[in-house]
């Protein structure tokens, strides 16, 4: 029970962020950073998936719960927490540069006398970061003994992750 309702509970909480900001962009009429089509377009999916979500969590709440019972939800943990560490992954840069240059399109870093360097390569930090998410949610969440303590983390990672990307990668791109 524990498992099935932070799941759903944290995709009912970021989907209902999304849908404030999906209604942001449908409404914007001057220079918008997304647009007004796609901002309807994720205002109806997301808005049928935290209608399920909600419908979902009130059917956990109504149906008895065994203590044989299957670890269905335990799934659902680690989906969340997978997606939660590759989302936020996407927020690492995967190219960057010391402090005072600054990225090119052609990908190298430039100071004002156009002297150019190399940049500094992160991608293996996301895939580090990928790989063992995926580890750690196949294998740790899925403890039944330890739902009380990894529901809490797979719910936050979640939180974080896909906040963190509609925040700093599509509302302030």
């Amino acid at each position: 029970m524990v498992a099935g309702l932070t799941t759903t509970g944290c995709v009912v909480a970021s989907g209902i962020v999304w849908l404030v900001f999906s209604y942001r962009a449908l409404a914007c009429t001057g220079d918008c950073a997304i647009p007004p089509p796609l901002g309807g377009l994720l205002l109806v999916v997301v808005g049928a998936i935290v209608a399920l979500m909600v419908w979902l969590a009130i059917s956990i709440l109504q149906q008895p719960v065994e203590s044989s019972g299957g670890s269905g939800w335990l799934w659902g943990l680690s989906v969340i927490f997978g997606l939660g560490i590759a989302l936020g992954a996407m927020t690492v840069p995967s190219l960057s540069c010391p402090p005072g240059q600054y990225l090119s399109v052609f990908r190298f870093c430039y100071i004002a006398n156009n002297d150019r360097f190399p940049v500094i390569d992160k991608r293996w930090m996301k895939d580090v970061a990928d790989i063992a998410g995926v580890v750690v949610a196949l294998t740790l969440i899925r403890w039944r003994r330890l739902v009380f303590v990894t529901a809490p983390i797979a719910g936050a990672v979640w939180l974080v992750g896909s906040l963190e990307l509609l925040v700093h990668r599509i509302v302030q791109a």
